[in-house]
Order: C-alpha cells, then structure tokens, then sequence
C-alpha cells in the first residue's frame, strides 16, 4: 500500500519544510514532492507538522518492583502512547534474584507477545557479573542489545552497582560498543542521612532523605570514569540544576547524554507538600527552584525528555501506613502525556516545539537506543513511522495511563491533537483513537535471547 501526506510542514533535518512524504509498504519511499497519483491513500496534513514517531526511551510495565505490581501490561501502555504518536516503547528487563538475565528476557518478552502496540526496545539490567555473566552481556550487545543500566543506589533491592563495578563494566564492555544508561544517586551520601531525625509520615520527607547532593555526586563520579574510559554514556531522569551543568559542560569531551523528564520540568517538591503527596513519591524526588531548570532544558540542555513512566495501582499508592514514606511505592505515569507535556517546554514558539518532539522524542532517543538506522527520523528507507499533528486541537485534560493508576499532571489541559499514526506504514491511530484495537501491531526490534546462545 502506498500513502501520501500531503501539505504538512515536515520536520526533516533539524528544519521544518513544506513537503509531502510518500510512504511505500513499511518505509518512506520519497520527501518532497512525489505523484499524488501513485498513492493508495492521501492524507490531508494542512494545518499540521508531520513528525518521526516518537519514542519514550524510558518506561517501567508490565513488572513487579519490590511487593509491587506496575498498573501498566504491556497491551495498556502501548495502547496509551501510540494513541499519543509513540511508536516505539523503550522499557526495562532486570535480572531478578535467582535468575540468569536470558531468563528475565524470556519472561519479558513473553509477557509483551502479540499484545503490543507499538514496537519495543529492550533496555538490560544485570545484577550479576560472573565470568559467565559477562561472556553472555557481550553476546547480547554483539546481538542488537545495547543498552545497559545501571544503579548507583538501591542496595537492598540488590541492583546497586559500585563505582568499582561501574568502573569495570565500562573497561570490559565499553569498547564492544555498551552504551550505559546510570540512574546516578551517591548512595554512601543517601546513607549518611539520618531516617531517624525526620518525620517519616511527611511525603516531603523524601526531598531530604535523597537530596539533590546525591544526584550531583554522583554525575560527577560517573562522568569521570566514562571520560577516563571512553564510555558511552547516558545519565537518566537528571533532576537537579548542577548536575545537568556538569553534564553539558562535558558534552564535548566524550560521548555523553543524558534526559530528564517532564515531572521534574512542571511539578515542584509542593506537591509532595499536598495532603496526597504520597502519590507523587518518585526518585530522584521532585525539587523545588524549577524556573532556572526548566530555562536550561528550553536552551536544548537535555538529548532526549522521556517520562520515566513507572505507574503504581491507586490502592497500592494510598495503601501506606501513614507512618513511615518508605513504604509507598516509587514512581508515577507519564507516557500518554509525554508530548504533551514536551510540547509546553517551547509552547510560545510552536515550530520550536514541533522541532523539539522531533529531536528530543524522535531523533536522539533512536540514535541512543541503537535504531537510528531505522527510526527516529523521516527520510527514504527509514521504517514509516510518522504522526500529523494538530497543535489546535480541542481541549482536553492530560492522561498519562489507562491503568488504575493516579494521573500525573491533574489540571494540566492540552490542545494538541494527534491526527493520524502510522507504525511502519500501518494506519493505526485516526483522531486520536486506534483503527485495529484488539489487533496490536508491535513488533520486538532486538532478536529473541535465543538466538543469540
């Protein structure tokens, strides 16, 4: 089948430019002006920017997390964002206690078949690293696996990772092309706090018990190490105004990115001051001073905004003591709001923002994820992945998930609107709602454990 968008504004090549895009099975065919009369079907775009498919490159479904169950399956997560133009769902496996990480892919993988929406990226943590570990990490990223993450925190959930482990990740896999995505918190500095001096039934709490000093400490650790080893290097969901500072001022010495999300660009350590603060418990916790953060990332700061979607069911949110904070699950939604919420980082300059989904949503996270070849951008041979969007559209609350879970961003209104989706070619979402719901049309984009031992 052949489908032709007509008069859009097209993002191509960090610029927007009136052109028609044909597309031919699953890829773009042609940009620029192609016959109208090869076209099987013609897609009106005035009015609306044409941009790559975007992609969350960091979401937490479909698994459990402590005594917790995530609200989000696979089938509702990637329901959610592809009704918002996300084509390609970047998530977690972790190797769990007592298990190789091949069998937490299998498990992972078994979970998604045939029930996703969109496509799906494979980020790996491992959690053991014998001589045999390591042998079958560097299959996978000679296999198409080439992310991996890592936790300067979280001892008793036994994915921590010393900077010593950090370190020798770095000398042993970096040069077979690791790209190491680092959830940076010092946990020696976490530690060091007194849990016994603080009021533990106040969700503020949290903003003293992981202070933004951790974070900061951290970047700077890491940084190093991947500068002494040269590293590819990827910090995620960077909270604090100095630790995205030490980051760009690095930028130009090595191969270093990082994302931030949009919790912490439009929510501030008051909500967590709320009577309901506990449904905003996340970590790194939210901050307070947004204005000079929020500036940084308008600037281009940040490579890529993802959501860090991680819902916890409403009962499990509200089921805490009262007593001690520890005990709410960590984390909020965010997927089905991500470009919406990306969008209000520029929205006083449309084209500006259009530019950003498609940078910051589109290009980098592809390029980062190791699927630049394929996605993330709208040219000849590339997968056809492709969303017109409407940014005068009706208004309408923000929804980050469908699962039972509390939204994220109550209040917050957006008018775009997402007219048309195509996942590899396929139409699959037309005003906002999915053509083929009971039909989920995602593919896995990194090959089966298996095949690779």
């Amino acid at each position: 089948m052949k489908t032709l968008i007509r008069n859009g504004r097209v993002a191509l090549d960090g610029q927007l430019q009136q052109l028609d895009v044909l597309v031919e099975g699953e890829r773009i065919a042609a940009v620029g002006a192609p016959e109208p009369a090869s076209a099987d079907k013609v897609i009106d775009a005035a009015g609306c920017y044409v941009l790559p498919g975007f992609i969350d490159f960091h979401t937490h479904v479909d698994d459990e997390i402590g005594p917790f169950y995530l609200a989000d399956t696979y089938e509702s997560a990637t329901r959610v964002g592809l009704e918002n133009g996300i084509t390609t769902l970047c998530t977690f496996v972790t190797q769990g206690e007592g298990e190789s990480l091949l069998q937490a892919m299998a498990r992972a993988r078994a979970k998604a078949e045939g029930k996703s929406h969109s496509d799906v990226l494979w980020h790996l943590t491992p959690t053991t690293f014998s001589a045999a570990d390591l042998d079958t990490l560097r299959r996978l990223l000679a296999g198409g696996y080439h992310t991996l993450k890592l936790y300067t925190t979280y001892k008793a959930a036994g994915i921590y990772a010393s900077y010593g482990r950090i370190e020798e990740l770095f000398q042993k896999l970096g040069p077979l092309g690791g790209q190491f995505l680092i959830h940076c918190e010092d946990d020696a500095l976490i530690e060091a706090v007194d849990a016994t001096s603080l009021d533990l039934s106040k969700p503020f709490t949290h903003t003293l018990m992981r202070p933004e000093a951790a974070e900061i400490l951290a970047i700077q650790k890491v940084v190093e190490l991947a500068l002494a080893h040269h590293t590819s290097m990827h910090v995620v969901h960077v909270s604090t105004l100095e630790g995205a500072r030490h980051l760009v001022a690095n930028r130009g010495r090595g191969d270093l990115s990082f994302e931030t999300c949009p919790q912490y660009l439009f929510l501030d350590d008051s909500w967590l001051a709320r009577e309901d603060g506990h449904r905003w418990l996340c970590s790194p916790p939210l901050r307070g001073n947004r204005a000079p953060f929020l500036d940084l990332i308008r600037q281009g700061a940040a490579d890529i905004i993802a959501t860090d979607h991680c819902p916890f069911c409403a009962r499990d949110k509200d089921g805490w003591n009262h007593q001690d904070l520890r005990t709410v699950p960590n984390g909020m939604p965010g997927l089905g709001s991500l470009p919406h919420v990306t969008w209000k980082i520029w929205e006083d300059d449309p084209d500006r923002a259009a530019l950003g989904l498609s940078t910051h949503v589109s290009l980098n996270p592809a390029r980062r994820a190791g699927v630049g070849d394929r996605k993330g951008a709208l040219k000849p041979g590339m997968d056809a992945d492709l969303v017109v969007l409407d940014p005068k559209g009706p208004e309408r609350p923000l929804r980050s998930t469908a699962a039972p879970a509390f939204e994220a961003f109550p209040g917050f209104i957006t008018s775009l609107a997402i007219r048309h989706v195509l996942l590899r070619g396929d139409h699959r979402v037309e005003q906002g709602r999915l053509t083929q719901p009971d039909a989920p049309g995602g593919i896995f984009l990194q090959p089966p454990p298996s095949s690779l031992t």
